[in-house]
Order: C-alpha cells, then structure tokens, then sequence
C-alpha cells in the first residue's frame, strides 16, 4: 500500500486536468483502487525481471522445458484491470482523441459545427 499512496497524487492530478481543476469526490475510491492496482502491476513485474519471463525446467522425463513465467498471465491480466480503470477516470488517449475542439480556438472556426447547424435549420 505504500507505493499505491505515491500513485494517489499523480493520478489525482491527471483527473483534474479533465475536470476543470477538481476531482470529483465520486471518482475517489477509483482513484485509490487504481493505484493499488498499479502497485500490485508493479510487484508481478518485479517478480518476473528479477526471476526471468522464461522459467527453464525439468520435466518428468527429466528434459529441460522453457515455459512462462506463471505470473505473465496474471501481469497482463493486471494490467488489463489498470487499463479498465484508466478508462474509467477518462486517461486514456480515446477520450483525448475524442476532444477535437480547442477551447482557445474561434467558435466560429469549426468547419464541422458549422455543417452540423446547417443540417439542423
């Protein structure tokens, strides 16, 4: 839990961005979840670099046998869950691709609104 509360901030941080400066108060047991999810990401990965994604072993025919490292799949699956809540808290580069409009930009600049109120007159 240590290593997720040094998480908490950063997220915190990149929530605000989304929302005018503040984070919602809704958003946070999310937050804490995500970086506890992270931090968990972080011990499978350590796990697997310290002891190698390819574990060599002995079979019953006494053969060496490379296979994955067991906690691969669960990393990915960890990894899966953090891209859930990213999502979830809007971090993903889905909803930055989904923000086309620059608030500095003229209003009136906007080829595709333009279109769009001519359609509805």
């Amino acid at each position: 839990m240590a290593k997720a509360k040094t998480y908490i901030p950063m997220i915190r941080a990149a929530v605000a961005v989304n929302h005018n400066g503040k984070v919602p108060k809704y958003l946070d047991l999310t937050i804490r979840n995500y970086a506890c999810a992270l931090s968990l990401r972080d011990k499978y990965l350590e796990i697997i670099e310290k002891e190698g994604a390819v574990l060599t072993e002995v079979n019953t025919k006494l053969q060496s046998v490379s296979k994955q490292h067991p906690l691969c799949n669960t990393l990915y699956q960890q990894e899966q869950l953090c891209m859930s809540y990213e999502k979830t808290l809007g971090l993903t580069a889905t909803k930055a691709a989904v923000k086309t409009e620059d608030p500095g930009k003229d209003r009136a600049a906007n080829p595709m609104r333009d279109l769009l109120n001519e359609m509805n007159q």
